[in-house]
């Protein structure tokens, strides 16, 4: 029996099987970016009603501030003219701050004063809120940035081509090792060959 076809066989099966593994292992890494690029085009779409969500959120609480700073304008408008009414009523208007004493001035003087304080207050909440916002709106993009690399850090390589070819070129010199080495019976004359 020639067991020179033997050992081709086996080198034309390890060529084939490192043909099968390289196939199966870009199979494997096509399917894996696919199932990435799917996943990251999920998490954009949610990234983008996130925004959408919190957008309609800041823009109420916009318009909440804006009604709230009219209410506190038209407050302060009622109540000076109410005081005004008042010191009219009671005969302290129509001189000067000296003749009526400075109590209409410096009445009229604090509900500004308050006014203007709740003000102050207003526009320190809204930029709190506004601020809030933007942080808000940064943790959704840095959400969304965390598990898109979560799913590109699971893309497998493919198959490495020069690892292919030194696995079959190592297969090739590991079957003409052994060729040799199974084929001459050791201790036989030069030029013969065992017979199994």
């Amino acid at each position: 029996m020639d067991f020179k076809l033997l050992y081709a066989s086996k080198f034309i099966y390890d060529v084939g099987t490192t043909a099968f593994n390289a196939s199966r292992i870009n199979a494997q890494a096509q399917q894996s970016y696919s199932l990435a690029a799917a996943q990251t085009a999920i998490n954009n779409n949610l990234n983008y009603n996130a925004h959408l969500a919190l957008n309609e959120q800041q823009a109420l609480s916009l318009k909440k501030y804006g009604l709230d700073k009219f209410e506190l304008l038209k407050k302060r408008r009622r109540e000076q003219a109410s005081h005004a009414v008042q010191a009219t009523q009671r005969g302290l208007v129509g001189g000067t701050p000296d003749e009526v004493g400075g109590s209409f001035a410096s009445t009229y003087n604090n509900i500004a004063r308050q006014a203007s304080l709740a003000l102050a207050r207003k526009d320190l909440n809204q930029s709190i809120i506004n601020a809030d916002f933007s942080r808000r709106h940064t943790n959704i993009d840095l959400t969304t940035i965390s598990q898109n690399n979560i799913a590109f850090s699971k893309i497998s390589q493919g198959a490495d081509g020069r690892a292919s070819l030194l696995a079959i070129a190592g297969s090739g010199l590991q079957i003409g090792i052994d060729k040799e080495s199974g084929t001459t019976a050791k201790g036989a004359r030069a030029g013969q060959t065992a017979t199994w």
